[in-house]
């Protein structure tokens, strides 16, 4: 099955599994781990996540609220 879609895999490493990889692991999974913890916050706060998180305390500043 892998031959299939790395045909170079009997050379040696290819490069593209290589970069599938990488893909993966720098792109794919990072996003995951982001998106999941981002929809367990708005489902522990749903009325905050219905609002856009405007009535929650804004000391700190992570470059994605309005200023005010």
């Amino acid at each position: 099955m892998t031959l299939l879609f790395f045909p170079d895999w009997t050379n040696g490493l290819p490069s593209d599994f290589l970069i599938l990889h990488f893909f993966v692991g720098a792109i794919i999974f990072p996003f995951n781990m982001i998106h999941a913890k981002a929809r367990s916050i708005d489902a522990e706060n749903p009325q905050e996540a219905a609002s856009g998180y405007k009535n929650s305390d804004d000391s700190a500043y992570f470059g994605y609220e309005e200023i005010k």
